[in-house]
């Protein structure tokens, strides 16, 4: 009687510790595949109706969630398409709509050409934000890839200030480059231009009188772009204006979300880099540090100059 109860108790311990031993692994394997992206599933090696049910049920909740991740990214892709589309019919008779009132502006009498420059203003604020939504969808497909690419960013940064030339003169801003040539970085040349472009459109809508843009590598691996514009009523803390739903203008605070700043901090994050704001007597600065993400800057110029010879 005793050997037998021995008996018995040997095979549950066994029991136990094989059941212990299979929940401790199941457990690993359900971490592991949570933690990673893999299609596996967990596995028993025992014929024990505890684990294996613990494993069906693993792998059930397993099928599950991978379900409903491809729904959310057929859908996350389907809205993207939607917001490409979307925002590209706008744009087309968007801007022909401001071209027929900047036409119609040239042949019309005082008091029509004030209506019309009420209707071009209302156009440009609808432009300006569309512009906004369009770079929101770029920052969502260029978070899925980068294309990068060894880009020349002193000719980028001067071909986008020479294509907004008649909009500084048209705002009396006067524009001083200090520009360093052949600054090479290996970076994404679609998202570096949309920076430039939200920093340029900044200063248009903000910018009073002078406009200091500079570009230079500060060290081996990091280069320093820096778009600085005289202005009225600054803010205190210019860091809140990276605060995505703050409005610097309190007159537009019902109208406007702040996207402008916020834009940019997303474009520089997503190029590895950092944006920081300053104030200083009547100057706003914004400063950007990027870092290309493969070759250094002197490889590069090294390699430009040895082109130039």
């Amino acid at each position: 009687m005793i050997t037998l109860l021995s008996i018995l108790c040997l095979i549950l311990v066994i029991l136990l510790l094989t059941v212990i031993i299979e929940i401790k692994r199941i457990t690993v394997e359900l971490t592991y595949i949570n933690e990673h992206p893999t299609n596996g599933f967990v596995t028993t090696y025992t014929n024990l109706p505890l684990t294996k049910e613990l494993a069906r049920a693993s792998n059930l909740s397993l099928k599950n969630s991978r379900k409903l991740q491809q729904i959310q990214t057929q859908q996350e892709n389907q809205v993207r398409k939607m917001l490409t589309n979307l925002t590209h019919d706008i744009k087309t008779p968007l801007t022909v709509s401001m071209g027929y009132v900047q036409l119609l502006m040239r042949s019309v009498d005082a008091s029509d050409a004030a209506q019309l420059e009420r209707i071009q203003r209302n156009l440009e604020s609808v432009n300006y934000y569309l512009q906004y939504l369009m770079d929101f969808n770029l920052l969502q497909e260029k978070s899925v890839s980068l294309k990068i690419n060894s880009v020349n960013g002193s000719e980028l940064i001067e071909n986008e200030l020479f294509n907004y030339y008649d909009e500084f003169n048209k705002r009396h801003l006067k524009v001083t480059p200090t520009i360093k040539p052949n600054v090479f970085l290996q970076t994404d040349a679609t998202l570096l231009s949309r920076v430039c472009q939200n920093l340029i459109g900044n200063v248009l809508k903000y910018g009073r009188e002078d406009v200091l843009v500079s570009l230079a590598p500060i060290d081996e691996t990091h280069i320093q772009l820096v778009f600085a514009n005289k202005g009225n009523q600054l803010p205190k803390d210019p860091s809140q204006l990276i605060n995505r739903f703050y409005t610097a203008d309190q007159s537009r605070s019902n109208h406007s979300v702040g996207l402008g700043l916020s834009i940019v901090q997303s474009l520089v994050t997503t190029l590895g880099g950092r944006l920081s704001l300053s104030t200083k007597d009547t100057w706003f600065n914004v400063t950007i540090i990027l870092k290309p993400l493969k070759n250094s800057i002197r490889a590069q110029e090294d390699q430009t100059k040895g082109h130039d010879h």
